[in-house]
């Protein structure tokens, strides 16, 4: 067979030392399957033992274990039985299971996994096994129970919810009911504007928290929380009403803008989705993760994603602000003496229309500072954000790090994606937030 890129099914041939490890999960099935392959560049033979999950597509790379040459490849296929992989190498898989002598690499783009691990290697040769004997086994549950909730929400009930929020921002009224009715099971009609609003965000709300999973998301507190002083707010004070009345109406483009995103993290989920595991490892798992690399190849992608959401999500925390300086002082510009310990006295807001201006890293703080608000200073994270942001960042497919100029040793790519969850945790949050502004700004209310 001559170099180049290959493709194969990968099931149809024997698996690791006569078997595989294979799982049953619902729709998606994982399993190890062992290859021989031909190194283009020092064209020299090893063994790769490769963990293949049902994908819609996934970029992944291993490392020559002769010559250190980043080998990519990529695969795709929902069902095991078409399964397709196509590696930039010479695939040279015989009758033979075994090539004696042969150095053994394990590669899983799905599951941390431990790189010089063989078929025998204690810890790290089945990735999922080695996550139960790292997580323990309740953890590992809650684990994969969590990550495949999100995966169905994104798979089987995103679709709906994109087809009635695009029918929602398109103003069409008459298919927004029939389909809130027949997708969503709606028994009465929404003939205002600001119902429609209510149900479009409820149920995008709902699939989003699905997929940021519940270990560790605080989003009901921050939503809870804002409610409480928006509604105070609201009946107390006039200014706030007129000014949200005001602002709602010039956030269309805004709110247009947010679900773009969403909808681009949710379609591109199977990039970040292991994302989802940084939240079940604390610090007794974390060293025991250290040997562990992630081999996807999408940095590039998610990266984007990153970048876009974390700068989107900035431009729609200012309701919390606007509500908390209304329920402290009044109004929603009165930032009184109020400011974060981080924020320059130069740079301290004076109005809503000042703190429009700030740096993101500032917008964050104001927010942040607030009890119960603090984790969008945990999600939204200004250091991480440069780090990823830098213009050389990259990913180092040597260490399996993200590194640049002026962070040379940077994170991992599983802490990467760790943080690629938390800014789409963090628009699916403030999404519901901006849920209050257009709904304040609906035409059903008329002129304050």
């Amino acid at each position: 067979m001559s170099a180049g890129l290959r493709s194969y099914m990968p099931f149809a041939r024997r698996g690791d030392c006569g078997g595989s490890e294979r799982r049953s999960r619902g729709y998606r099935e994982c399993m190890i399957s062992r290859y021989h392959l031909k190194c283009p560049g020092c064209e020299e033979v090893f063994v790769a033992r490769l963990g293949v999950e049902p994908t819609n597509g996934t970029r992944f790379y291993l490392p020559c274990p002769h010559c250190r040459l980043p080998i990519r490849g990529f695969m795709q296929g929902t069902e095991l039985e078409n399964h397709r992989i196509n590696i930039e190498c010479e695939v040279m898989n015989g009758a033979d299971p075994e090539l004696p002598g042969a150095l053994v690499v394990t590669i899983n783009p799905f599951v941390p996994s431990l790189y010089e691990a063989d078929s025998f290697t204690p810890s790290g040769a089945f990735p999922t096994l080695t996550l139960v004997q790292i997580l323990g086994q309740d953890a590992f549950t809650e684990f994969e129970s969590e990550r495949h909730q999100a995966l169905d929400a994104g798979r089987l009930q995103w679709p709906r919810v994109r087809m009635l929020f695009q029918y929602y921002l398109q103003g069409n009224a008459k298919m927004f009911t029939r389909i809130a009715t027949e997708q969503f099971g709606l028994d009465w009609e929404p003939t205002q504007a600001h119902q429609r609003t209510s149900i479009a965000y409820q149920a995008m709300g709902t699939v989003t928290t699905t997929i940021a999973g519940t270990t560790g998301n605080r989003s009901a507190t921050v939503i809870d929380r804002f409610a409480r002083k928006h509604t105070a707010a609201m009946q107390r004070h006039k200014e706030h009403l007129v000014a949200f009345r005001a602002r709602g109406k010039q956030s269309a483009a805004l709110e247009r803008d947010l679900f773009t995103e969403l909808n681009r993290f949710v379609e591109q989920h199977e990039s970040w989705e292991m994302g989802l595991l940084v939240r079940f490892v604390g610090q007794a798992e974390q060293a025991k993760f250290e040997d562990l690399v992630l081999y996807r190849d999408e940095f590039s992608t998610v990266r984007d994603l990153y970048q876009q959401g974390f700068e989107l999500a900035c431009k729609c925390i200012w309701p919390l602000v606007a509500a908390q300086n209304t329920v402290k002082r009044g109004s929603p510009d009165d930032f009184g003496n109020d400011h974060p310990v981080t924020v320059p006295a130069n740079k301290q807001a004076r109005s809503l229309a000042q703190y429009d201006k700030l740096p993101n890293a500032y917008k964050i703080a104001y927010a942040a500072q607030v009890p119960g608000w603090e984790s969008l200073g945990e999600l939204l994270n200004n250091k991480h954000r440069n780090t990823i942001g830098h213009a050389t960042a990259h990913h180092d497919l040597q260490t399996g790090r993200i590194v640049s100029d002026t962070d040379p040793t940077g994170m991992t790519y599983l802490d990467f994606l760790g943080h690629t969850l938390g800014v789409f945790d963090a628009l699916s949050t403030l999404a519901q937030v901006l849920r209050a502004c257009r709904v304040a700004a609906s035409p059903d209310f008329g002129v304050a």
